[in-house]
This record gives structure tokens, C-alpha cells and sequence, in this order.
């Protein structure tokens, strides 16, 4: 049985890796800045510890004799867009920290950290991209989470950490929250389930995840991972936002579902092939089901992630 720190425990990266480690009985410490636990989930053990303060992320390392790590704690797009320093500070320089200290413990089995699929230069075609394809900064978070990469496979080639880069493009579900425009697929559900108009705010075709196969992907990462390095696309459904709209209009005729032109710059899709050939036994949730797990008859309340501060 493994015990895992949780670095963004309160996120829907962290919930959805939790859920699916107590499924599995492993233990889960949930880091949080305050003195008051952030991870809205039961049996989890939640420590007061800052990634800005790396004797305190040691000792926390130490007094639970931690196996393996899970850095999810970051700053988003628009909080980056509007302090590019402070993205800085927490995404890279936290990262660091994080590094700092499980190199002085030096008894972390894996460390896996979840970084993003926007770090890709989009292809002139839109094709899927694989994990070769080149990378492109066009703001501060993916600078600096291109940056963070770049020091989690430093470490993990000169002091011997075992790691991996897990890169999504967009989560959708339950656990994902309101916030960010990227959040409009899962508000969109929600809303239509409820018969409510609602207008996703981007369009075209790009790479989408359910939450809870996200979590049961990071779970593989921490345990399972055949490598001492690796990078990862993660699996998931090439979908048009137009055919999300259709179908949810089909499905919730009283609601009235709709986006804008707007396209991220993101390729069509990920090429996954690697990810799937390391972890066979790799659950994939089709949006259709995912749609109907969110929306049963009493749908639980959405949780709502509270980002890193």
C-alpha cells in the first residue's frame, strides 16, 4: 500500500487522483496552505504545508513517510495573464521547492506531475499531436508550466527521481468547476440538464477528458509507470464544440445550448498511442456516457475546486 502526497488536493486533478487511490486503499495526504483541509473527500489525511516553503514540504514528506507524489498546484491562465509573477513564483519557483525537498528525502517512489497540452505549437493542418511535436509559449502559463517540465525531467535525470509528465488538454465533469472559459463544456451540462440556455465561450474541434479518467490516469502514473522518465499525452475524445451543442440539445430539448467562434489555439486532438501502450488497462468515458453519469435523475452538487493562492 502506497501513501501519497497530494500537491493540489483541493483541485480537480487532485480530487479525481484521490478518489481513485482510496478506491484502491492506498493512503492520501492532501497539502494545504491553511490550517483548515481544502479536499472536500473523506478518509484523507490533510497537512498544513506551502510548495513556497520547501523545509515545510520535507517535513511533511518525513512525518508521513510519503511514497510517491502528485504535483498538481498551479496557477491558471487568466491568474498567470493577470500576474505574470507571481505565476512565476508559484509555478516554477514552487516547483522547485517541491524538487528541493523530495531530493533531500530521497525516498519518493514516483513523482508525476500534471502539466497541460496547450504547450503545443499548433500544426498549420490542426492534426493531432503526439508527444515529439514542437512546443510554443503564448502566455505565462505555458511558460511556466513548459518550465516546470523542463526542472521535473532535470531532477529526474541528476538526482535520480523517478517522474512523469502527464499533459491534458480539456477536463470536463463533476469535479471541474466554474472556473475558466475552459470550464463551458461542464457548465454547459449542467445547464442543460437543468433547462437552462447556455453559450460555451469557444468553438471548434480540440482534445476533451472526463474527470474521472483523469484521476484514474494519474493514479496509473503514480503506481504503474514502467519508466524511470516519461511524458505523456493523456487519453481522451477529439470532439466538435458544435456536436456537443447538438447533442445536448437533443438530449435536453428545453434547454438551448450554444458557443462562440472563438477557437484556443489547440491542435484537433492528442496522440495517446504511448499512454495507452504503458497502461493497457486505460479507462476511456465517451462524453455520452459522461453526459448521463453528470445528469441522472439527482445529480450530486459540482464541487467547486478552489485554485492555489
Amino acid at each position: 500500500m502506497a501513501t501519497i502526497l497530494i500537491v493540489g488536493g483541493s483541485g480537480c486533478v487532485g480530487i479525481e487522483t484521490t478518489k481513485a487511490l482510496l478506491r484502491d486503499g492506498h493512503q492520501v495526504v492532501s497539502l494545504s496552505r491553511g490550517n483548515r483541509p481544502l479536499s472536500p473527500l473523506a478518509n484523507v489525511t490533510h497537512v498544513q504545508a506551502d510548495i513556497l516553503d520547501p523545509q515545510s514540504i520535507h517535513s511533511a514528506l518525513e512525518a508521513h513517510a510519503i511514497t510517491h507524489v502528485l504535483h498538481a498546484a498551479a496557477l491558471r491562465t487568466t491568474d498567470c495573464k493577470k500576474n505574470p509573477s507571481q505565476a512565476v513564483t508559484v509555478n516554477i519557483n514552487g516547483t522547485a521547492n517541491l524538487l528541493e525537498a523530495l531530493s533531500h528525502y530521497g525516498k519518493v517512489e514516483r513523482l508525476v506531475f500534471t502539466s497541460t497540452a496547450a504547450v503545443y505549437k499548433v500544426p498549420d493542418d490542426n492534426a493531432f499531436v503526439d508527444e515529439s511535436a514542437p512546443t510554443e509559449v503564448l502566455n505565462a502559463y505555458t511558460a511556466t508550466k513548459l518550465a516546470a517540465e523542463q526542472l521535473v525531467e532535470c531532477y529526474s535525470h541528476s538526482h535520480n527521481l523517478p517522474a512523469t509528465i502527464l499533459r491534458p488538454q480539456i477536463i470536463y465533469g463533476p469535479t471541474r468547476g466554474s472556473d475558466g472559459s475552459t470550464a463551458g463544456i461542464t457548465s454547459a451540462i449542467y445547464k442543460a440538464s437543468n433547462g437552462e440556455d447556455f453559450t460555451i465561450p469557444f468553438g471548434g474541434t480540440t482534445y476533451f477528458h472526463y474527470s474521472e479518467d483523469v484521476g484514474h490516469y494519474h493514479a496509473q502514473a503514480l503506481l504503474h509507470s514502467p519508466h524511470h522518465f516519461a511524458r505523456y499525452n493523456l487519453p481522451g475524445e477529439s470532439l466538435d464544440v458544435s456536436s456537443i451543442c447538438q447533442s445536448l440539445n437533443t438530449l435536453f430539448p428545453k434547454s438551448s445550448i450554444h458557443h462562440t467562434p472563438l477557437r484556443y489555439p489547440f491542435a484537433n486532438g492528442l496522440i495517446d498511442h504511448a499512454f495507452l501502450n504503458d497502461f493497457p488497462n486505460t479507462q476511456r468515458t465517451p462524453l455520452t456516457e459522461a453526459i448521463h453519469t453528470m445528469t441522472q435523475a439527482h445529480p450530486p452538487r459540482p464541487l467547486q475546486p478552489q485554485r492555489h493562492q
